[in-house]
């Protein structure tokens, strides 16, 4: 059995309170005469039908013969029978001239209730006799043998028009309290969902999404939830990372200090200074790369503790990626390592300068100080209409794909131990790209090694 959501019925009573209030307008409206019903729209048509009729049979006649009135009788007949009603005329003496009946259908017992007078002098009457009700019109016909009064008596009912207007109104009501069922579905069903992630996420767990296809403000709603979401669990995760770096880094610095810090104070407290200005100044040194190492840690996690600025710098990538080689280049030494770009002309990129620098310059740097001596890197760069592709190479050995992930993680310095750095370069680029929307990976074609950037041109 499906459980009626609360949401469901607040809309369910408001909705009712509506109609409800609606519905006494139009009925208040109904009694007070101010709102006139289609039924006495139609008994007017059909009484100034009658009336064109009738004048068209008398057609300029001066007197009522024998012969006119037995066609009149004939003519409200069927128009009467048309109607399953009655129609007769009168004169300006009040004398039935005309009719379509034996008996008068009126005896003056009835109950009218007058609903419309026109300019013509035509009226609308609705007429109760009992439960029945019925449309009794009358309207003036101008002839050449005096003024004659028209009369039209529709067909008596048990329900009076207005009745069923009124339950017409109230049908229709129900039928839309019963449309509000699946509307309410649909509401309710992206906030059912929204619920039970933001539980989730309360529990610690910040990998639910919820369904954000839809284009109206729901789908505005689960979108805002989802970047929310993808959100704390950037915050979530950097806090965690930036902890268990901190951790992992600092705890060999932190041992080496205090095995400097134990010698000194056994040579001062035995009297002796040779040494301890050595020790001293590598205690120095390992402080200074703790303090550094912190800095970049504290910047790494701030990629994903913040939103990142706009990007409103429009550069030229060629002109870049020959800067920041020129930059890398005091890395290579006596080494000689060959730089060697190849670059095609690329449409404009939108960016943020000095982020995509810190990009180029790590990239580029990695590949110098990772490459064989004497060894080449390839710079290319080119693009297809809708990405920039830049893709670096050097012959650094071919890694397994275990490897190659690896690489983009903090500290991670493919065991070269000689060479200078915090294995936190890759780590930037990576933020870096995925905030402007790309994407860098590694891979070994062949014997080598390359980083691929690619950034869509939005």
């Amino acid at each position: 059995m499906m459980k009626v959501s609360r949401l469901y019925l607040n809309i369910l009573v408001a909705f009712i309170l509506v109609q409800a209030v609606a519905i006494a307008a139009i009925g208040g409206l109904l009694k007070m005469g101010h709102m006139r019903p289609p039924f006495a729209r139609h008994a007017l048509n059909r009484s100034e039908a009658l009336q064109q009729i009738i004048g068209m049979e008398i057609d300029g006649a001066d007197r009522l013969t024998p012969e006119l009135r037995a066609r009149l009788d004939r003519l409200l007949d069927v128009y009467a029978n048309a109607f399953s009603g009655e129609a007769w005329i009168t004169n300006e003496r009040g004398e039935t001239v005309a009719r379509s009946f034996q008996a008068p259908p009126l005896t003056g017992e009835e109950e009218l209730d007058l609903k419309l007078t026109t300019d013509k002098g035509d009226h609308i009457y609705f007429v109760r006799k009992g439960d029945q009700g019925s449309i009794y019109a009358y309207g003036p016909l101008i002839t050449p043998m005096g003024t004659l009064t028209v009369h039209l008596l529709n067909a008596w009912i048990t329900h009076n028009e207005e009745v069923w207007f009124m339950e017409g109104l109230g049908l229709m009501a129900t039928v839309a309290a019963l449309l509000l069922i699946p509307v309410s579905r649909r509401i309710t069903r992206p906030m059912i969902q929204m619920t039970e992630s933001a539980q989730q996420l309360a529990r610690g767990d910040f990998s639910p999404r919820v369904e954000a296809k839809r284009k109206d403000e729901m789908g505005t709603l689960a979108r805002t939830f989802n970047h929310m979401a993808s959100s704390l669990e950037k915050m979530v995760r950097g806090g965690r990372e930036l902890t268990a770096n901190l951790s992992h880094e600092l705890r060999s610095p932190l041992a080496r200090i205090r095995v400097s810090q134990q010698i000194v104070r056994e040579r001062l407290e035995s009297g002796r200074t040779d040494g301890v200005t050595k020790h001293v100044r590598r205690m120095e040194e390992e402080i200074d790369h703790m303090d550094s190492l912190i800095d970049q840690i504290i910047k790494l996690s701030k990629f994903d503790l913040q939103e990142p600025p706009p990007r409103d710098d429009v550069v030229d990538m060629d002109e870049m990626l020959e800067a920041a080689a020129e930059r890398v280049r005091p890395l290579i030494g006596d080494r000689a390592v060959r730089l060697k770009p190849h670059l095609a002309p690329v449409p404009p990129y939108r960016c943020r300068r000095q982020d995509m620098r810190i990009v180029l310059d790590n990239v580029l740097s990695n590949a110098v100080k990772y490459s064989p001596d004497n060894g080449p890197v390839d710079i290319h760069c080119d693009s297809d209409g809708e990405a920039l592709t830049i893709r670096v190479t050097n012959d650094y050995p071919a890694l397994s794909d275990q490897e190659l992930e690896a690489v983009f993680s903090p500290f991670r310095r493919l065991g070269y131990d000689k060479v200078e750095g915090n294995g936190l370069g890759l780590a930037f680029a990576r933020r870096i790209v995925e905030d402007h929307g790309g994407t860098i990976r590694a891979d070994s074609p062949g014997e080598g090694f390359a980083i691929t950037i690619r950034l869509p041109l939005d």
